[in-house]
């Protein structure tokens, strides 16, 4: 069975790379990664494949066109060229970005069996080029395999009757892998932190990012009594260089690290402020009570749970934070191993 998998953006290789550790156990898998180009950035993707001794993907295309339609279009032409070569069984998709749509859509069109990852996944806001992604893939998938059991729900309220399986989310399984790894915090040390006495933050999405978003933030985040470690994003900075916004004495700005030292500044940290996608589960998983700076998210379960809380925009960011540090936790994460349910599934197709 010839399965290609399409990544383009660093969420989707973090979900891809325990799927494909689970693929190289099974013999009847022969196994095919695309990198579709959309994020390529050369230091990146090899930190991600080398640091963690996984199978590196076996095309790698390049990112043309001046518009995002021009960038899809080239996408989706380079993706067909591949397939077309490999005449794969199975096409796999993962999460919302516009390489997802375009690998779904030359799946469709060349009639090969597709399976979305992340299915049902909705923030209910078409505002966000992300849920466009996911109706357009979720709708013409042949296969919905589902990170968070609330997705069948939203998968069935939009008469969506696709076979469709709750398995888990692969990106846990690989957090899971790291964090067992990594107990000794060296790169803590780097940065002059010690485990659990700080905070940690991430801020990246456009309406958080301007100047008046981030001085609002700064000045109520100055007000809490921890320590808060930043990672910047190169938006981020190129605002607060620009706008020339100054940074409180307890905040620490430091440079994007890779996934690994993510995984080390989650665990060690007393809570997380960000308005990451991926981070949201995380924290979930790490027990990590997570403030997400957006009116919407996808990741109702933490919510549900209060383990994750949305922010109002109304309220003081720093009195909203102590309140809610007082919050109970109702259930903590349930792990179950995405990887091997999803491999089992797809080696009960009758393809």
């Amino acid at each position: 069975m010839k399965i290609i998998s399409i990544v383009g953006t660093r969420p989707q290789f973090l979900k891809m790379i325990p799927l494909s550790m689970e693929f190289e156990k099974h013999s009847n898998i022969e196994s095919i990664i695309i990198h579709s180009g959309q994020h390529y950035d050369s230091n990146m993707s090899a930190d991600i494949f080398t640091s963690l001794n996984v199978k590196q993907p076996d095309y790698i295309l390049k990112r043309e066109g001046d518009t995002l339609i021009q960038n899809l279009t080239n996408m989706m032409i380079g993706i067909e060229n591949v397939v077309l070569k490999e005449k794969p069984n199975i096409i796999i998709v993962f999460g919302d970005c516009d390489t997802t749509t375009a690998g779904a859509l030359v799946a469709n069109k060349n009639n090969i069996f597709l399976i979305h990852i992340e299915a049902g996944m909705r923030s209910y806001n078409r505002k966000m080029p992300e849920e466009i992604n996911r109706l357009i893939t979720d709708n013409i998938s042949d296969l919905l395999l589902c990170s968070t059991s609330d997705s069948l729900s939203k998968l069935k309220n939009e008469n969506i009757n696709t076979n469709a399986f709750y398995v888990g989310n692969l990106q846990i399984d690989l957090l899971d892998i790291i964090s067992k790894k990594n107990h000794n915090p060296i790169f803590l040390q780097q940065i002059n932190v010690q485990k659990n006495n700080y905070v940690l933050m991430t801020i990246h999405r456009a309406y958080n990012t301007n100047k008046t978003s981030l001085h609002k933030i700064f000045s109520q985040l100055k007000l809490l009594k921890f320590k808060i470690i930043f990672p910047i994003h190169p938006r981020t900075k190129n605002v607060i260089e620009k706008e020339n916004i100054s940074i409180p004495e307890n905040i620490q700005l430091i440079e994007p690290v890779n996934y690994i030292n993510m995984c080390v500044l989650q665990k060690f940290s007393k809570f997380i402020i960000t308005d990451s996608g991926g981070i949201q589960p995380e924290a979930y998983f790490l027990k990590k009570k997570c403030i997400v700076l957006r009116s919407e998210t996808e990741w109702i379960e933490p919510i549900k749970n209060k383990n994750n809380i949305l922010f109002d925009y109304k309220t003081l960011l720093n009195k909203f934070i102590e309140d809610f540090l007082k919050v109970k936790v109702i259930k903590d994460y349930t792990k179950i191993n995405a990887s091997e349910n999803i491999v089992n599934i797809i080696n009960n197709l009758n393809l």
